[in-house]
């Protein structure tokens, strides 16, 4: 298993650089826990109140997922992300910070070859992370700060579309993005809603799409989840927001685009 791969989603047996704070993950189901790291996060990534450190702890937590993600159709490997395997590490350098995940110990299984013994093991591998770690430590999150859990699982699809679209463009061959689009389509329209809690699968999105801020040949995603950027110092919402009205949206089109053309 190529440890250096899961690096870019900050997961991986070795402890961070800078680490302010640190805790194992399935402490965080105790509300006096996740108030806690709440209240050391929220300085580090300048929230104004607990809902932004909630949504960005989220938001952050998605690495984990992106991370099996890859294992699984990049790797052909599901790695052990059960709460009770990750340490969650707060870090803080060069007037930046971000969440790393340790695992505690090393634990991989080769996915099986056959269709159908696949799709088995990819819904064993997919209900044990989303329902066994996500959904309780979201549901942790939302039960102390407040916000809709909802609006956290919201935050997935967006990541999740944006990577795997990645992974394709870069895949070497047909057969490696084929495994890469397969296995994120078992993920969105097969894995039951129950898994996560919900009544709705949360990855099996309808994906909108906006003009570019100054390209109008260009689109992009529109977010599924208010990120809660605005709530942090200096913030505002998103260009890609769900919240904000389409003629905010052209206004600040026309803004950058007419700044576009008097620059030099």
């Amino acid at each position: 298993m190529n440890f250096d791969s899961l690096h870019k989603f900050n997961v991986g047996p070795s402890d961070a650089d800078k680490v302010v704070y640190v805790i194992p993950a399935s402490r965080l189901l105790e509300p006096e826990e996740m108030e806690r790291l709440l209240e050391v996060y929220r300085p580090l990534m300048k929230g104004l109140d607990r809902i932004a450190a909630a949504t960005y702890f989220c938001n952050q937590f998605a690495n984990v997922g992106l991370a099996l993600q890859y294992a699984i159709s990049v790797l052909g490997r599901s790695i052990d992300l059960s709460l009770n395997n990750i340490s969650v590490q707060l870090f803080a350098q060069e007037g930046k910070s971000g969440i790393a995940y340790k695992l505690d110990r090393w634990s991989a299984q080769a996915a099986p070859i056959g269709l159908a013994e696949h799709r088995s093991w990819l819904e064993d591998v997919y209900a044990g992370f989303y329902g066994g770690t996500v959904k309780p430590l979201y549901e942790s999150v939302s039960n102390v700060s407040g916000i809709d859990i909802g609006q956290l699982w919201g935050l997935l699809p967006t990541r999740f579309n944006f990577m795997t679209e990645q992974w394709m463009l870069a895949a070497a061959n047909e057969r490696e993005r084929a495994a890469i689009a397969d296995d994120y389509s078992f993920l969105v329209k097969e894995l039951p809603a129950s898994v996560f809690g919900r009544v709705i699968n949360p990855f099996d999105v309808i994906i909108r799409w906006v003009e570019d801020l100054k390209d109008p040949c260009k689109q992009l995603r529109m977010k599924n989840s208010c990120c809660q950027y605005y709530r942090t110092e200096g913030g505002y919402y998103c260009y890609t927001c769900p919240r904000i009205k389409e003629s905010e949206r052209e206004e600040r089109r026309l803004q950058a685009r007419a700044a576009v053309a008097v620059s030099p």
